[in-house]
Parts: C-alpha cells; sequence; structure tokens
C-alpha cells in the first residue's frame, strides 16, 4: 500500500471518529487521474460500519466534509454503493 493510500484510509477513519461514527474502511481501488488543470487520485474504498444511523449521518455530510491532507484535498466524495452497515465511496483526491 502506498503513502496516498494510507493516508485516503486515515482520513476518512479520522472524519467518521470526529462525528462518532465507528467504521472500518478497506481499499477496493486506487487510479490516477488527470485533467487538463489538474492531476490526483480515484479511490473506491469499502467502509463497514456496526452502527446503520450513524452511517447514514456520515456518509450524508462526507460530499461536504473537509477532507484533506499532506498536499492532497479531496475535490469529490460520493456514495456508489449502500448497504446495512455497509457502502463503497469513491473519492476524487487533487494534488494540492
Amino acid at each position: 500500500m502506498t503513502r496516498i493510500e494510507r493516508d485516503c484510509l486515515r482520513v476518512l477513519r479520522t472524519s467518521a471518529s470526529n462525528c462518532s461514527t465507528p467504521l472500518s474502511a478497506t481499499l477496493i481501488d486506487t487510479r490516477r487521474w488527470a485533467s487538463v488543470l489538474f492531476a490526483g487520485y480515484r479511490f473506491k474504498v469499502a467502509i463497514d460500519s456496526g452502527d446503520d444511523a450513524r452511517l447514514d449521518d456520515w456518509l450524508a455530510a462526507l460530499p461536504e466534509a473537509d477532507l484533506a491532507w499532506s498536499s492532497h484535498f479531496v475535490a469529490s466524495a460520493e456514495v456508489i454503493e449502500r448497504g446495512t452497515n455497509t457502502a463503497v465511496i469513491e473519492l476524487l483526491a487533487v494534488e494540492a
């Protein structure tokens, strides 16, 4: 696992912890991403939580959350799959 992948999972766990949402995050896929002006990574992450209601609250707030780490920030975050106590999310992290 690369440093950027570890940082992504750490940022998600910290964000959830700050919202009192216990969860585990597992990386499914990482790929480079670029546009004309920006470069970064797309991450697909599996989320497991023991509290479905708190997970709902955290997922609802995720697109507006200030998720940043050294030299990157999350430009978009979306839920692509939702199950009981689980979700798959995709993040776009742009190099700052």
